[in-house]
């Protein structure tokens, strides 16, 4: 008998070395691109929602001009399959109209179809135009009905004593006012590190919060993470966490009410954007069923030991 070979022991062909070049972003790194859409260009689907909307509607109407100079082409090998041809206008001006109208099933006016060949070109045009009209509602459709959380977030991190803790604090707000169900939130410490070996890694740790979720997120939302003995950032000075590049990154994900869609947000600080020894000011003022909140207010901090 002839030995099987194992499967394992077929050669192999290296895949040829590529290199890319790579840029920190939200505390990680990414390849750069000139869009974030071009990574999709082999998954058109992807890609079509990817891109911005000019250059969607500049895509789709490019595609539809194309389909038409094809179809307009095909009817000009059969001049004489089209009835009603007049001498004062170009022929292909003519067949290309002629395939608008069939494109988007207008219906003819002085042409139509005489010849099986055109007939067969109509009748493929015609299935080329429920096809496209389908594709391209659903696309604009799905580009439409994606949600999206307009959450802002503090443009600076503190750290203060709370409950007799150093905690590092974060302030956020849902600018449309609506209610996120199930609002989940992540605080994640990107840093360098170097192992006994010698070897420099990026590691990502996750920072506890006191309260990472909530039944119901309308206005704001402080975040705070006690800085105790089990803290990735415990004994890290600010001269530390800036040698290490280290970066807090924010997760935020929750379910918009009212289209019952899941909305994500996500937003970085660099060390030199955590303050120490300060902590927010207040937003709201008054008490009892009269209060007010004062956005100008976000961003200002005070300090406190």
């Amino acid at each position: 008998m002839r030995p099987v070979r194992p499967r394992h022991s077929q050669s192999r062909q290296t895949p040829p070395r590529q290199s890319q070049l790579l840029r920190r972003q939200g505390g990680i790194f990414t390849t750069i691109s000139a869009g974030a859409w071009i990574r999709h260009w082999r998954e058109p689907y992807l890609l079509l929602l990817a891109v911005p909307w000019p250059l969607f509607l500049t895509l789709l109407a490019a595609l539809y001009l194309l389909i038409n100079v094809g179809f307009a082409t095909l009817y000009q090998l059969d001049p004489a399959g089209l009835e009603g041809r007049t001498a004062d206008q170009p022929g292909f001006e003519q067949a290309f109209f002629f395939s608008v109208q069939t494109l988007g099933s207008i219906g003819y006016g002085a042409l139509y179809p005489r010849s099986t060949f055109i007939n067969l070109v109509v009748t493929a045009e015609s299935l080329t135009g429920l096809i496209f009209i389908a594709l391209s509602t659903g696309l604009a459709f799905a580009r439409f009905s994606r949600s999206s959380a307009r959450i802002r977030f503090s443009e600076l991190l503190t750290v203060h004593s709370y409950n007799g803790l150093p905690t590092l604090s974060l302030r956020m707000a849902n600018d449309r006012q609506n209610t996120l169900l199930d609002a989940r939130l992540q605080l994640i410490l990107a840093i360098d590190e170097r192992t006994s070996e010698g070897h420099v890694m990026r590691r990502l740790h996750t920072l506890p919060l006191l309260r990472d979720q909530s039944a119901a997120f309308l206005l704001t939302w402080t975040a705070m993470h006690p800085i105790d003995s089990a803290s990735p950032l415990q004994g890290l000075s600010p001269a530390q966490l800036a040698a290490a590049q280290a970066e807090i990154l924010v997760a935020f994900s929750g379910i918009d009410e009212t289209l019952q869609h899941p909305v994500h947000a996500r937003c970085s600080y660099p060390a030199d954007r955590i303050h120490y020894g300060e902590c927010f000011i207040d937003m709201v003022e008054g008490a009892g069923e009269q209060r007010l909140i004062d956005w100008s207010r976000f961003n200002q901090t005070r300090p406190c030991h």
